[in-house]
């Protein structure tokens, strides 16, 4: 414990040596109101490397945003924001730890945000939440001019809780996925067949937000969800048990290694264009050979693809089914349109996809820090750890996952599992509580009991008692 007050007594300290050995980075720490030995109280930290800010201009204008816990003796919240690359792998941008995520704690991580990345009204980008509160309101202040999608899963979790079932959940992600107007009016009418007002208690949820058919194209980012921030969570699991100064040591050194090994990564690629994209070119291919395709002689291409009809047009790239826009990635009706013209479909990817955008990413690199011990004499004043208010019961270690989740293996569950009598072979209960045993020792009136009359002692039937030798 001691130590962790000595970390939190030298962060200011830390503040200064990572602007020292990362001059164009922005690090701040908000203190509040002196405690009763004369030390401001630590409120909260923010960082966001030089280097990051340089790396987002080499990805798309899509950032998710999303906190976790602190498990360790520094309690409080982690803040993040995340961005993906070229091959849709995660690019952690800035982080910031707070006391509580509220509107206030989220107001200033998004203003100082703003500034950082060059986000203006938000204009032009897309900011990916969960359903925090706090974040929505701070967003709607500061960038209301920005595209806001919510987290699809989180809007399952809380819409399944009243509508189960695996069919339910299917057509939800059709839902979730169409990119286009009639496709979602379809997925809504099959949809409408499993329940009463269901579809009208999945509209609840602004539809503008998590499905397609509404995203911005100009984004290249089609996500529905807020998987690359959840796996920042996850990625720094272990150091969230550490304290703080040990703890935000840990995630730049992760990042450091990080930066350096992506990069060389790029020497394995096959071409030009990201294994990601690649591998997404390779399977609208394979789905474009069912597709046939009418020629107008100028630049229309109609697609029928099964039961349905697109329109292509190759030199403003686009199709009616919008997925090549939202995506920046030709898709099957394009590539359709595309193999008959004698095009090379690889052509027509989007830059953001390509290898010199990749690069352009990761050539800004993190600057390692010193220890403690080796940081100059500072004047800064002592900072007083935050109050922690001890929570009833035992700490939770792991996440409650919601219903719809899937459980780890390596335990057969006893879900759905029948419940049989060894006596009357009944369905419900077992031979301690079975009735008709009961019944037949009442009528007997030897005075036995129900596990008497089934043949077993009292321990057996109240599963204690010291287990029987082997028989000699």
């Amino acid at each position: 414990m001691g130590y962790h007050i000595l970390e939190f007594g030298r962060i200011l300290d830390y503040r200064d040596e990572l602007l020292r050995t990362n001059p164009e980075s922005t690090c701040v720490v908000k203190l509040g109101e002196a405690n009763e030995s004369g030390k401001a109280v630590f409120q909260s930290f923010y960082v966001c490397f030089g280097a990051l800010k340089n790396a987002f201009m080499g990805c798309r204008k899509c950032i998710g945003l999303d906190s976790c816990f602190l498990k360790g003796v520094c309690r409080g919240q982690l803040l993040v924001a995340i961005a993906k690359d070229a091959n849709n792998q995660m690019l952690p941008l800035a982080w910031a730890v707070m006391k509580y995520e509220n509107k206030n704690t989220c107001t200033w991580f998004i203003s100082l945000l703003k500034d950082d990345l060059g986000l203006g009204d938000g204009r032009g980008f897309t900011l990916i939440t969960d359903m925090q509160k706090g974040l929505l309101a701070a967003i709607q202040d500061i960038i209301p001019a920005c595209e806001h999608r919510m987290c699809a899963r989180h809007i399952l979790a809380n819409w399944s809780k009243n509508w189960r079932g695996i069919q339910r959940r299917m057509l939800f992600w059709k839902c979730a996925r169409s990119t286009y107007e009639a496709e979602l009016k379809k997925n809504l009418k099959a949809l409408s067949m499993l329940g009463k007002n269901i579809v009208d208690d999945l509209l609840y949820y602004n539809k503008e937000t998590w499905c397609k058919v509404y995203f911005n194209v100009e984004v290249k980012c089609d996500v529905v969800d807020n998987n690359m921030a959840e796996s920042f969570n996850a990625w720094i699991l272990a150091a969230r048990h550490k304290t703080i100064i040990t703890m935000l040591e840990e995630i730049i050194v992760k990042m450091m290694t990080r930066i350096a090994k992506l990069r060389e990564f790029a020497n394995t690629w096959s071409c030009n264009i990201s294994p990601m994209a690649l591998k997404v070119l390779e399977e609208n291919i394979e789905k474009s050979m069912r597709c046939t395709i009418f020629f107008n002689g100028d630049t229309g291409y109609q697609v029928k693809e099964e039961t349905n009809q697109h329109i292509v047009c190759l030199r403003n790239n686009i199709c009616s089914c919008r997925a090549w826009m939202l995506k920046g990635i030709p898709c099957p009706h394009a590539i359709a349109a595309m193999y008959y013209k004698g095009y090379e479909p690889a052509d027509y990817v989007d830059n953001c996809y390509m290898k010199e955008t990749y690069l352009m990413t990761y050539s800004h690199f993190l600057q390692p820090l010193n220890n403690m011990e080796m940081w100059p004499a500072s004047t800064n004043p002592p900072v007083a750890p935050p109050v922690v208010k001890s929570m009833p019961g035992r700490p939770k270690k792991i996440r409650r996952k919601e219903a719809i989740e899937t459980k780890k293996c390596g335990k057969l569950p006893k879900t759905g599992l029948v419940m049989r009598c060894n006596i009357c072979k009944g369905v419900g209960h077992n031979r301690r509580g079975c009735h008709k045993s009961a019944t037949a020792a009442a009528s007997s009136g030897s005075g036995t009991t129900a596990a008497e009359a089934s043949g077993t002692t009292a321990a057996e039937a109240s599963g204690s008692g010291r287990p029987r030798g082997r028989p000699k």
